[in-house]
């Protein structure tokens, strides 16, 4: 029987998942993935939750839960940095200890220290250890490595053309807003980490909504990493968290560009990264004055009927602006 390697559907889940699910295949183990969240499921997990943390972090406590008792080991990477000059949270790099001793009887975790400022805990020298540790040989790890790489790429290039990629985006309930005019169809940008973005049951599925309101979509992922830098360049003040450095980035190249009617930025609170990031687009927004901005909070309080109601009534405010345009 081939060893199972178990990955949350949370957090990185939604940057790295193609390169850690071709990494893993590539040796041989079999990779399980949490499900899609929903409400009982994710209860289940909260109660080993610390109440000061985030709602993403409680969402990979319900999700290791879940997960536990249907893998052999559980993938938890310890992740400081994976570019030069900048750092993720700090919370995902205590993740592995923090679910270790939290949640009884979880399975070996695999949590190999990255940081890609230094030479020996480079991604490629911390995975190494760890297949290396699982018994494969050097030649297996560097061809599944590449093949990592490779498929990371691809899922790159195919989220910058705007696609919506199967593994990231799974069938889920439609949770829809009443038709809007189809003759005034909007240019919206949404912004925010990945996992709040990305997960369906976060965001009461957003992107959808969206799109039966005939909502042309732009992410922050639709940017080049060059646009990205170019934008922080020209702010005069360097951003080293990862995660913020692509929010405002992209943020600014969309209010820099005029491409879109609105912008949406997609928060949870208590966010020390967001706390910092939201006011810097807030504060370009008061200068452009051309692009309408919603900031959707969201915790585990909120409800759908009112996070829904407020992108609909927003969704409106566009409309009346595009329709007194055109008959002026």
């Amino acid at each position: 029987m081939m060893t199972r390697i178990g990955i949350p559907r949370a957090l990185t889940y939604y940057q790295y998942f193609p390169l850690w699910n071709t990494f893993f295949e590539g040796l041989g183990f079999a990779v399980v993935v949490s499900k899609p969240g929903h409400r009982g499921f994710l209860q289940e997990g909260f109660k080993f939750a610390d109440d000061d943390t985030c709602l993403p972090i409680k969402m990979a406590f319900a999700h290791t839960f879940r997960l536990k008792e249907q893998v052999d080991f559980l993938f938890i990477p310890r992740l400081l940095s994976l570019e030069p000059g900048t750092c993720f949270c700090p919370r995902l790099a205590g993740l592995p200890e923090m679910l270790k001793y939290s949640i009884p009887n979880l399975p070996p975790i695999l949590n190999p220290y990255v940081d890609e400022r230094y030479r020996h805990s480079r991604l490629f020298h911390s995975l190494s250890e760890m297949a290396a540790a699982l018994g494969k040989s050097a030649k297996e790890i560097k061809q599944a490595f590449y093949n990592g790489q490779k498929a990371y790429q691809d899922f790159r290039e195919r989220m910058e053309r705007g696609e919506k990629v199967a593994e990231i985006f799974p069938q889920t309930e439609q949770k829809s807003l009443p038709p809007q005019k189809e003759g005034l169809r909007k240019n919206m940008a949404i912004v925010g980490h990945p996992y709040c973005l990305y997960d369906p049951y976060f965001n009461f599925n957003l992107i959808q909504v969206l799109e039966e309101a005939y909502v042309s979509i732009y992410t922050q992922e639709m940017v080049s990493r060059e646009n990205i830098e170019l934008e922080i360049r020209r702010l005069g003040k360097d951003i080293y968290w990862t995660s913020g450095r692509e929010i405002l980035g992209a943020s600014l190249y969309y209010l820099r560009s005029k491409k879109v009617d609105g912008l949406i930025y997609l928060t949870c609170f208590a966010c020390g990264v967001d706390s910092m990031i939201e006011p810097l687009v807030r504060h370009r927004l008061r200068e452009n004055r051309e692009t309408l901005y919603l900031c959707l909070m969201v915790d585990e309080h909120t409800s759908p009927a009112g996070f829904l109601t407020r992108v609909e009534a927003f969704l409106e405010t566009v409309d009346r602006r595009k329709t007194n345009r055109q008959t002026q």
